[in-house]
């Protein structure tokens, strides 16, 4: 019994003085830290527990139509009859799934590139030219056409969206690696026989995971506004309640007929959500990178 409790402990301790602990450290002190992490708990709650507190489906007609927030009704009703309070709620998981899944691939792949292009010198001019291609390349129509063409399959602007993302994150994760691979303890590693895809696995991207993460943060939110705006020019299908289709419905009919309340709550759930995942993402990098302080 005491020897679990003093692993237990000695796992605590190198935890607060390894890395991690250091950077949590850091993050935790930065009160938009907590601000962004409060947001999105409040919205990942609401996510699990909306739909069985709120009575009404979003594709049901639970009421008159255009009437403005009531108490049955806190956000209105659209032009059918529909809660749009319920909209949002369900609304939510597709834009947050669709903006987490977007931006975990696109940060996932410009890891790998990032890692392979910072490392090996060979390939680390092909990978940042393809990168800048990315970068200049007219990302939005591209998007509306695969959109228009395919929109049924929402799966393949999704990986559009992963092809567009990558290259931002594979930038920043090539200068990490730059500073990382001539450190001492990297040509330690290769003066006693270790492999350069054995350091690349064990020492290259355990040091890089923590700048990754904050990439993936911020990519959420950017994700997400693309999604958004994609959906709200019609890209998709409209008929699956998301925060994006909302939009679409609401300029075909709210924005003449002044139905400000249409818009109000999945204006306000959309801007608090990516402000969340902004805040964590630049505190995230504030704790990794002191010079960015302001």
């Amino acid at each position: 019994m005491a020897s679990k409790k003093k692993q237990s402990s000695s796992l605590s301790l190198s935890f607060k003085n390894g890395r991690f602990g250091i950077l949590y450290s850091i993050f935790w002190k930065k009160t938009r830290a907590k601000i962004g992490t409060c947001i999105l708990l409040f919205f990942f709650v609401l996510l699990i527990v909306g739909p069985f507190l709120y009575p009404y489906s979003p594709y049901a007609i639970s009421g008159a139509k255009n009437q403005p927030p009531s108490l049955a009704h806190v956000f209105g009703t659209d032009y059918q009859g529909k809660d749009v309070l319920s909209q949002v709620i369900y609304g939510a998981y597709p834009s947050l799934l669709a903006g987490i899944v977007s931006a975990l691939g696109g940060t996932i792949l410009g890891l790998l590139l990032g890692v392979i292009a910072g490392y090996f010198s060979k390939v680390e001019g092909a990978i940042s030219a393809a990168s800048d291609v990315v970068i200049t390349f007219p990302a939005i129509p591209l998007l509306v056409m695969i959109g228009m063409l395919y929109p049924q399959i929402d799966q393949l602007l999704i990986l559009a969206l992963i092809l567009i993302l990558w290259p931002v994150a594979a930038r920043a994760i090539r200068s990490q690696v730059l500073s990382v691979k001539n450190r001492p303890y990297v040509e330690a590693a290769k003066a006693s026989g270790m492999g350069d895809w054995e350091i690349i696995r064990k020492i290259i991207i355990p040091e890089v995971t923590a700048i990754a993460f904050a990439w993936f943060v911020l990519s959420v939110a950017t994700a997400i506004i693309i999604l958004v705006a994609l959906e709200f020019l019609g890209v998709g299908s409209p008929d699956v309640v998301s925060w994006g289709s909302i939009f679409y419905w609401a300029q075909q009919f709210a924005f003449y007929s002044g139905d400000w309340w249409w818009v109000l709550a999945p204006g306000i759930s959309i801007t608090l959500v990516t402000a969340a995942f902004a805040m964590i993402g630049f505190s995230l990098e504030e704790a990794m990178n002191p010079r960015l302080i302001r």
